[in-house]
């Protein structure tokens, strides 16, 4: 079976990151999920934006942390992208739910700390999609160890970013790797995309009973070579060209 196909922040190649567009797009071109990042406003609402401020996708620096949801939707963050996408609004997290098609996978990334996780759960124990298809992901260890000590029975990666040849040459060696996904009970692992990982790696990983998912996978070369590794998920800003690449 190829791997998942996950739209990065929505198919952020054509749409605006983050976006209502954007994931739909992604759904359109036949991705078997979106994948997008959460932060928390001021008034405790889990929004669905990468970076801490809103300066590269509205043009206006509003620290997310710091405002209130009322706030933040004043911005326009989809005329950058192009004039179809003007007066796109910042989305809520509770919004991708409740728009995301039966059976289709959510992968939500938290970029803060643990702080966000009361009203990550609130979110989706107020949502009706099935909690089965949903993956949390994060970087930061005490986020995944702290949702898997709440909610066990959510699935949760732990990213890392290695940017070198890991055989050897990296300060993070596997063996590390696995003892701290063991430890903080994470049901997979999320990797960038890179020239270093390789079969043998991919098949300790899956060995462990533990799910792999590459990120970020635009290149069909790369993608069908993940494919005859065997991995979990592939996570693309190109869905469309990825779906074809595994056909």
């Amino acid at each position: 079976m190829p791997p998942k196909v996950i739209a990065h922040r929505g198919a952020s190649a054509h749409a605006p990151e983050n976006t209502v567009p954007a994931f739909e797009l992604g759904w359109q071109q036949g991705a078997d999920g979106v994948e997008c990042d959460v932060r928390l406003t001021a008034d405790c609402q889990v929004v669905c934006i990468h970076d801490a401020d809103t300066d590269r996708v509205s043009g206006k620096s509003l620290l997310v942390e710091s405002h209130s949801y009322a706030d933040l939707q004043q911005l326009d963050v989809g005329a950058w992208k192009g004039a179809e996408f003007k007066d796109t609004r910042i989305p809520q997290l509770s919004e991708l739910l409740a728009i995301s098609p039966f059976g289709k996978q959510v992968f939500i990334e938290v970029k803060t700390g643990v702080e966000i996780l009361p009203a990550l759960f609130d979110v989706l124990d107020a949502s009706p999609i099935d909690l089965r298809v949903i993956t949390v992901i994060a970087f930061d260890v005490e986020v995944i160890r702290s949702l898997k000590q709440q909610r066990p029975e959510l699935r949760a990666y732990w990213l890392i970013d290695v940017q070198s040849n890991w055989l050897g040459r990296s300060k993070l060696k596997l063996d590390d790797v696995l003892d701290t996904l063991i430890e903080i009970r994470a049901d997979g692992l999320g990797v960038r995309c890179h020239s270093g990982i390789n079969r043998e790696m991919v098949h300790v990983i899956l060995s462990a009973d533990l799910a792999l998912n590459i990120w970020t996978v635009d290149d069909p070369t790369d993608a069908r070579r993940f494919d005859s590794f065997g991995v979990t998920s592939i996570t693309s800003n190109e869905p469309a060209a990825m779906v074809a690449a595994l056909k």
